[in-house]
Parts: C-alpha cells; sequence; structure tokens
C-alpha cells in the first residue's frame, strides 16, 4: 500500500524585511520534491488549506536551503525557528504562460457546452455553469479574470518584468531543457 501524499515540510532559518521586500531562507525537508517552478510558493499551518506567508521569487539555493523574496505581503514574515509545510503553487506550464509576454490573452464568455476548463494559475473552475463564465484564453489555455489581473496585468509577483529568479536566468526552463 502506498504513502498518501504529503507536503514538505520546511524550518525557517532567516527573515527580514527591507522596505516593502521580505527575504527568507528555509530548509526543506524533502529535496526530492523541488522541481521547476519551485516559486511562486508558499508556507501553510499543519492544515495545508491556511496560508502563513506566500513566496514570489526563488531568489538563492544550495541543495536544501532555499532563499526567498516576497514583494508587499500584508502577512506578517515567519519566525525563524519555525515549522511549516512548504507548497509550490505552479506547474511548468503555469510559469510558461505568464513569462510568455508574446501570448495574445482573449477575454471570452466560455462556451455554453457542458464541459469546463480550470485556471491555469489558481485552478479554479471555468464554464457556463459557475461563477467564473468567462476568462481570458491563449494558446496557453484558460485564466480567470482576476489571475489576468493580478499576474498578467499587474504582475504582482514581478515574473514578467523584474524576475530576479535563478529558476528563469537567461531564460531557461529547467524542464524543457535538461
Amino acid at each position: 500500500m502506498s504513502k498518501p501524499y504529503s507536503l514538505p515540510t520546511v524550518k525557517v532559518l532567516e527573515a527580514v524585511m527591507v522596505n516593502e521586500t521580505a527575504t527568507v531562507t528555509l530548509k526543506v525537508s524533502q529535496e526530492h520534491y523541488l522541481g521547476y517552478p519551485i516559486a511562486s510558493a508558499d508556507l501553510r499551518q499543519t492544515d495545508p488549506h491556511l496560508l502563513v506567508f506566500p513566496f514570489h521569487q526563488l531568489v538563492g539555493r544550495e541543495g536544501p536551503r532555499l532563499v526567498f523574496e516576497t514583494y508587499q505581503s500584508e502577512l506578517m514574515i515567519p519566525v525563524g525557528g519555525s515549522t511549516h509545510f512548504f507548497c509550490s503553487w505552479w506547474t511548468p506550464q503555469a510559469m510558461d504562460a505568464v513569462r510568455d509576454k508574446s501570448a495574445q490573452w482573449e477575454l471570452l464568455a466560455y462556451p455554453d457546452n457542458g464541459d469546463h476548463n480550470h485556471c491555469l494559475l489558481t485552478w479554479e473552475t471555468i464554464s457556463a455553469y459557475t461563477s467564473e463564465r468567462e476568462g481570458y484564453h491563449s494558446r496557453h489555455g484558460w485564466i480567470t479574470l482576476k489571475a489576468y489581473h493580478d499576474f498578467i496585468e499587474q504582475d504582482l509577483l514581478r515574473v514578467r518584468s523584474h524576475s530576479r529568479s535563478i529558476e528563469l536566468a537567461g531564460g531557461v526552463n529547467p524542464t524543457k531543457d535538461a
């Protein structure tokens, strides 16, 4: 019998706030969990659905030791020595969709054909029979209006315009180029 899936834990080694940028250093318990993209990610309490602190970009890594930046978070930075669950947010396809500045995103009503799709970035259901009846569509797939506003227009994670992520150095996608 296989073991149920569980998120890795991390220990917060250091957390500092300078101006509106938090820099947090962690040590992850299961290094094999880490794959492209590691960030965007977050810390969660023992209930995996309760957010503790978000991470926008991975700016350093040495084995299981990870350094993240977070911009303008309204949440308190985590306390050094604390332990939390760690969860990466996006798939490689989601990160590629956000990074692709040439993608043509078109606002469309979802077809009323009894089908549905999921937002590439938030996993919310988009369909003619849910509250998310329209979304933005491109060759990458569907995203919600809020996801488009937050991650494409506003670039809240700075993935599109001010990236410092070591995962994106030189435009390399480790999954595709490995």
